[in-house]
């Protein structure tokens, strides 16, 4: 099959032979990528940030059609439209039934493997025609006939995950809520911070172009990091104190330490980027305003029945026009699509590649 494969630090390479993958368990089912998204968290492995098996298909979002299952498969068919949560998940395990999917005991990440491992050992991901999902029955979701793959992309991360984070944030009740990092992940909590009740948004990022999509989200005050401390402090009481809650989504020392410079005494600070640096402040930081950190992985098939009862419902919106304004690009050009992600000179704020 074709497909890309993370060669080394900072090497994403094209491979026309890659060898298809196959069912190896009765659990298994084979995915046909339609469209397959290049996340933030993909850049971590790819600068050696994160320890990861060089070699391995990377990316873990992907929207598609199911073409092969095992024995054991009941709840999907060839031919299925589904989408993929970036890890997979036994629906039985203390943690899945606790609603953290995204810890199952079986769980594994798509598009990772430990490093030094050998050819076929992690699991191979989503940036390629065909996918392997484990625990199938309990892993996949159906995309429902009124979203495209575009919308499936988002909702197996990016969206799931800013619905995540600002539903960790507290009861809004009109409050002011902060937003550090307006990309994918950052764009979609500004959303779903909105479903959840916030007052007045104020979103942060050094990108323009991303600044301007969160305002045409409808955030209230849109600003640089540096000048976010004194665009909070200008506002009237009872909000000139600080954020009630900040949602960061970058996962950098830099973002963690201006969410707790925003942030209110006793707010919360709901942190869902991938964190891969120093903490960036102490416990005596936290301990001395009354403030809680809340962070984590998404734990995606966990929410997911929430998520389609309120987009069902037209209360919540997948912001897929505002994320998406680029076309797909084929896996042949995903090397530049990597390195004009990692320069933030690409077209649009959510890549997409089309095998």
């Amino acid at each position: 099959m074709r497909g890309l494969v993370l060669a080394g630090p900072e090497t994403i390479e094209y491979r026309p032979d890659l060898p298809d993958p196959e069912v190896e368990t009765p659990a298994d089912a084979l995915v046909s990528v339609r469209l397959a998204g290049v996340c933030g968290s993909d850049l971590h492995p790819y600068h050696g940030r994160e320890p990861v098996a060089w070699g391995i298909v990377p990316g873990h979002e992907a929207a598609g059609e199911v073409v092969e299952v095992g024995v054991d498969v009941g709840r999907f068919s060839p031919g299925d439209r589904v989408f993929l949560p970036f890890t997979t998940s036994c629906d039985v395990c203390p943690p899945c039934r606790a609603g953290l999917s995204s810890r199952c005991d079986r769980g594994r990440l798509f598009g990772w493997g430990p490093p030094g491992a050998g050819a076929g050992e992690g699991l191979g991901g989503t940036q390629a025609e065909l996918v392997r999902v484990p625990l199938a029955d309990t892993t996949l979701l159906l995309l429902p006939e009124d979203l495209g793959f575009e919308d499936g992309v988002l909702l197996g991360d990016n969206f799931a995950t800013g619905y995540f984070c600002a539903a960790r944030g507290g009861e809004f009740e009109g409050r002011l809520v902060a937003i550090v990092g307006c990309g994918a992940v950052g764009l979609s909590a500004l959303v779903a911070a909105r479903y959840f009740g916030a007052g007045r948004i104020v979103c942060v990022d050094p990108v323009p172009a991303r600044r301007e999509a969160a305002s045409r989200l409808g955030a209230d005050i849109v600003v640089a990091p540096e000048a976010a401390p004194a665009a909070i402090a200008a506002l009237p009481r009872p909000d000139d104190r600080g954020a009630f809650a900040v949602l960061e989504a970058v996962g950098s020392q830099p973002a963690r330490r201006l969410a707790l410079v925003l942030a209110a005494p006793g707010a919360t600070i709901s942190s869902v980027g991938v964190a891969t640096d120093d903490f960036g402040f102490s416990p005596a930081d936290l301990y001395d305003r009354n403030l809680t950190f809340r962070s984590g992985r998404c734990p995606v098939r966990s929410l997911m029945p929430g998520i389609f009862e309120a987009l069902a419902c037209g209360d919540l919106r997948i912001p897929t026009s505002e994320l998406v304004s680029a076309a797909p690009v084929s896996l042949e050009n995903g090397p530049g699509v990597y390195r004009s992600f990692a320069a933030r000179s690409g077209p649009g704020l959510k890549p997409l590649l089309a095998p």
